[in-house]
Formats: C-alpha cells, sequence, structure tokens
C-alpha cells in the first residue's frame, strides 16, 4: 500500500498517528495535541469546569491522567458568552499512549452549561521545541504581581527550568464558582528538550481548566 492510500485508510478506520509516536518514542511517555473540529452555537462565560465535566462522561480515563490539559477555545465574546465559529476548535494535550483512545470522542456529543456541542474529526498536532513559550494563564492565587512573580520563579527552579520569564498582568479567571488570580506567563531562551519538557509539564495547577499550558511564542513583545 502506498503512502497516500495508507493515510487514507488512517482517516478512515478513525486511528491517530501522533508525530513522533515511531519506535524510538513507543517506551517515553510523551505528549502531543490532538485537535477536535466542534460544531455548535455557543458556550457560557467561565465554561471550563462544565467542558471538563462533559469530557470525563465521554472518556473516564482522563481523571487518570494527571497531565492531561484542555486548552482555552478561541471564541469571540459577546452579551456574556463565547460565540462559536465554523474555525472554532477543541484541543487536548495527552500522553502519546492515548492517541488511539482519543478519537472515541469523534462523533459524540457534549453537553456544556446547557450548550450542545457536536464533536467532529480529529487531527494530531505535534510539541514544536520553540524557545520561546507562553501559557495564557498561569494560577498561583497570588495577591500581586511581585507575588505571582516569586511563585513563577519557584516553580519554574522546582522544574529546573531556567528562571528566564516575562509575566502579564494580573487578572482573575472564573471556572463555575471558583475565581482564581493569575497571569500570561512567558519563558524564553529554552533549549529543544526543556521547550519539550515545559510544554508536557505545564506550570501550575488546572491544566484540565486550561491553565498554565504552554505554545510556542514567536515574540514577547505582545504580552497580556
Amino acid at each position: 500500500m502506498g503512502a497516500g492510500a495508507a493515510g487514507r485508510a488512517a482517516r478512515m478506520s478513525g486511528t491517530l498517528h501522533a508525530p513522533g509516536a515511531g519506535a524510538g518514542a513507543a517506551g517515553a511517555d510523551h505528549a502531543f495535541d490532538v485537535v477536535f473540529a466542534v460544531t455548535g452555537a455557543r458556550l457560557p462565560m467561565g465554561y471550563e469546569a462544565a467542558l471538563w465535566g462533559a469530557l470525563l462522561g465521554r472518556l473516564p480515563w482522563l481523571a487518570d491522567e494527571p497531565c492531561v490539559g484542555v486548552h482555552a477555545i478561541r471564541a469571540t465574546s459577546a452579551d456574556g458568552v463565547l460565540l462559536l465559529s465554523r474555525r472554532t476548535r477543541l484541543t487536548l494535550r495527552l500522553p502519546l499512549r492515548r492517541q488511539d483512545d482519543v478519537t472515541r470522542l469523534s462523533g459524540q456529543h457534549l453537553e456544556v452549561g446547557g450548550e450542545r456541542l457536536e464533536v467532529g474529526a480529529a487531527r494530531s498536532r505535534p510539541l514544536e521545541p520553540y524557545p520561546t513559550l507562553s501559557a495564557r494563564f498561569v494560577a498561583t492565587g497570588a495577591a500581586d504581581d511581585l507575588a505571582h512573580q516569586e511563585a513563577v520563579q519557584a516553580m519554574l527552579e522546582e522544574l529546573g527550568m531556567p528562571v528566564r520569564f516575562i509575566c502579564g498582568t494580573m487578572r482573575t479567571m472564573r471556572s463555575g464558582d471558583v475565581e482564581v488570580a493569575g497571569a500570561e506567563v512567558v519563558v524564553h531562551q529554552l533549549r529543544p528538550e526543556q521547550s519539550l519538557a515545559m510544554q508536557e509539564r505545564g506550570l501550575g495547577g488546572g491544566r484540565h481548566l486550561g491553565r498554565g499550558l504552554f505554545l510556542p511564542h514567536k515574540t514577547i513583545s505582545d504580552i497580556d
């Protein structure tokens, strides 16, 4: 079977082939992102806890994966809701060994805060070793900017990462009835192996609520 035919067969079977999942990676529990197309009209603000509950209802094993992450859904906010579009995506960060299990989410629907999301096809996205990474929100619960920076520094040191970072403006993030303080964090001058480890581990708690998840950041001049 040629490469094109093999790819078509994999898509038809619903099997995800995550980048880096070859023989050399079989013994390592590295991570990747899986990106789902979704269809729906809107989501309530602070939807994260409700989305996590809906995901657990479809994929109960997520509760046993301490490093699982659910990326923030990018959408336009208006009148207290998030308006979804055809380009809206649901993205999960998972260990490579879960690449087949997660495909079961395709074709399912999720009830999130009274709104219905239809989950479509999935594609895998590798983690890339960019020297600069950004997390849109790292929760520290700090009372002010200085305390937040000190908390971030302590977490980076605990992970053995370089303490070269920039923090955005402090704000609060509400998920359900819980509100926590934090800010955007950009870490830079990372070696390739440090960049991948930072993306796999995250920073702070609440990865399942979209917190502390790092993505490549090409500039450090537009921090929120």
